[in-house]
């Protein structure tokens, strides 16, 4: 049986790919939801917070960042020497999470 690797339908959207890549790790969902009750954080914070390596967790946040499901208060560039502080967006959250659930219900 052949395997799947990249959809190929119209309805397979930029939106449902980001999501898919958000939502379908279990350290960037634990990064989310710790930010998303916990307020802004440090990557320390969050280190702390979901027992996992910095340099994991600085892959983890660049990729949510990029996704826009994270957001940060010092912009890439500037970051170098200081501690930025990461907040989820639930906005965007919200709009990946709609996405997915519209590809996968409606035909």
């Amino acid at each position: 049986m052949p395997r799947i690797t990249q959809p190929h339908d119209a309805a397979w959207s930029a939106d449902v790919e980001a999501a898919v890549a958000t939502f379908g790790n279990r350290a960037r969902n634990e990064i989310l939801r710790f930010l998303a009750s916990g307020g802004p954080a440090t990557r320390g914070d969050i280190v702390a917070a979901v027992s996992a390596g910095d340099p994991s967790v600085a892959k983890h946040l660049a990729a949510l960042e990029e996704a826009g499901v994270v957001i940060v208060d010092v912009e890439p560039g500037r970051r170098h020497g200081r501690s930025p502080r990461y907040s989820a967006n639930p906005v965007r959250i919200k709009e990946l999470l709609d996405a997915h659930l519209k590809y996968l219900l409606e035909q």
